[in-house]
C-alpha cells in the first residue's frame, strides 16, 4: 500500500464540491483512477431518475481466482462541502472550520480505490471486485436505491464503508426509516379583529407536536429507536391567523415493531390535534428504506472478524439508529455489512479524521479481498 498516494487520493477527493445531486467531479475521478488499475467502469441511470449531474459508479476488476465480493462507498456530502480546505495538524486532517471536512465518506472512496491498486500492485489471489461508488446517500439511499440487482448475486458479500468508530467494526443493525410530510389546514382571519373566526394550523400542528412529546415518542424513544421534527413552516402574516402549516419528519428503529409502534402514535397525535381544534389535516407517510439485522454468526461477519484479525484489527459488532447504502442494497439480495472508518464528528464543521484511520480503513479493504480468496 502507498501510503502517500492514498493521502493524496483523499485529499483531492475531499477537495472536489460535490453535495448531493452533484457528484460528477467526484465521479469523474474515481472514474479515470479505477480504469487506470484496469478496471471496467460504467455509470448508470440513476442520476436521471433522481436529479443528480451523475449517476451511480460501478466498476469490476477482474479476479485472478473465482468469488465476487462488493466494496461501496457514497460520492456525497452534506453541506457545507463546497470550499473544502484540508488541514493535517498532529496526525489528524480537518477542515478550516468553515466546512465540513467531507471525510463521510470520502475516506471509503479513497481506501476502495488505493485497496484496488494495491491489489493489481500485488498481485496473488483475489476474487473480482465489484466497486459501487453511489450518489445521493446523504439524501435518503437515493442512488443506491435506484441501483440494478443485475450486477449483484444472492448472498453476495457487500461491504459497505460508512461508519463511524475504530477501524475494525462492523455494524449488524440497521434501522427501518420513515418519514412524513403533513399539511394543517385552517381558517384564515384577522387576528385583531376576529381571531376567534379563525382557525389556526400552526396551532394544531404545535398541539400535535406537544401530544407527541408528552406521550414520549419524540427524540431518543428507546434503544435503537428514535423520531425527530425536521421542518415547519405556515402562516402568512402576523395579523392572519395561520391557514396553513406544514410539518416534516420521521421515526426510525432497528425493531419493525417499535418503528410501528413510533409511527402510529405520531399518526394519531397529529390527526387528534387537528380534529380537536377544528383544522383539516393530510398525512403522508414513506418507508425510506427497510432495517435490516445480521446474526453474529452469520458468514459474512465471521469473514469480516477474520480479514480484521489478520490486518492487525480487533473485531467489534454493534447496532445503528442510522440508515445507509445497506438497507438499499439488502433488498437486491446481497448480505451487507457496514464497516467503521474512523470518521468522527461527521456533518459538522468539527469533523476531522486520523491519517492513521485513513490507511487502516484501506488495509482493512485489501484483507477483506484477500480473506474472500482465500474463503472462495
Amino acid at each position: 500500500m502507498n501510503e502517500q498516494r492514498l493521502l493524496d487520493t483523499f485529499l483531492d477527493l475531499v477537495r472536489l464540491p460535490c453535495p448531493s445531486g452533484r457528484e460528477a467531479q467526484a465521479a469523474a475521478y474515481c472514474k479515470d483512477a479505477l480504469e487506470a488499475c484496469g478496471c471496467t467502469v460504467t455509470i448508470d441511470d440513476a442520476g436521471e431518475k433522481i436529479g443528480s449531474d451523475t449517476g451511480n459508479l460501478y466498476a469490476e476488476l477482474a479476479g485472478t481466482v473465482d468469488g465476487t465480493i462488493i466494496l461501496t462507498a457514497h460520492l456525497d456530502c452534506v453541506q457545507p462541502c463546497e470550499g473544502v480546505s484540508p488541514q493535517i495538524i498532529d496526525g489528524v486532517i480537518y477542515s478550516d472550520g468553515t466546512t465540513v471536512l467531507g471525510g463521510d465518506d470520502k475516506v471509503g472512496v479513497a481506501a476502495i480505490i488505493e485497496a484496488v491498486r494495491t491489489l493489481v500492485e500485488e498481485g496473488g489471489s483475489y476474487p473480482t471486485v465489484k466497486v459501487i461508488f453511489s450518489v445521493q446517500e446523504e439524501t435518503g439511499c437515493r442512488g443506491a436505491a435506484n441501483f440494478s440487482a443485475a450486477h449483484f448475486e444472492t448472498g453476495e458479500p457487500c461491504f459497505v464503508f460508512d461508519d463511524a468508530g475504530d477501524v475494525g467494526g462492523a455494524c449488524l443493525a440497521a434501522p427501518y426509516h420513515y418519514t412524513f410530510r403533513a399539511q394543517f389546514m385552517g381558517k384564515a382571519s384577522h387576528a385583531g379583529v376576529a381571531p376567534e373566526e379563525g382557525i389556526s394550523a400552526i396551532e394544531a400542528a404545535s398541539l400535535a407536536i406537544e401530544t407527541m412529546r408528552r406521550a414520549g415518542v419524540l427524540g431518543a424513544v428507546g434503544e435503537y429507536c428514535a423520531s425527530n421534527i425536521g421542518t415547519i413552516s405556515g402562516g402568512s402574516a402576523n395579523n392572519v391567523v395561520a391557514p396553513s402549516c406544514e410539518v416534516t419528519g420521521e421515526c426510525r428503529a432497528v425493531d419493525v415493531a417499535d418503528v410501528e409502534r413510533v409511527r402510529a402514535a405520531m399518526d394519531d397525535a397529529m390527526r387528534d390535534a387537528a380534529a380537536q381544534l377544528g383544522a383539516q389535516i393530510d398525512v403522508e407517510w414513506e418507508l425510506e428504506y427497510p432495517g435490516f439485522k445480521i446474526a453474529e454468526d452469520a458468514p459474512i461477519v465471521q469473514m469480516f472478524c477474520r480479514a480484521a484479525q489478520s490486518a492487525g484489527f480487533t473485531p467489534r459488532t454493534f447496532m445503528s439508529t442510522g440508515g445507509t447504502d445497506a438497507n438499499q442494497y439488502v433488498k437486491l439480495g446481497v448480505d451487507p455489512l457496514v464497516v467503521s472508518t474512523g470518521m468522527t464528528k461527521f456533518h459538522s464543521v468539527d469533523e476531522c479524521l486520523k491519517v492513521a484511520d485513513l490507511e487502516n480503513t484501506a488495509r482493512l479493504a485489501c484483507a477483506l479481498v484477500r480473506e474472500r480468496a482465500r474463503c472462495s
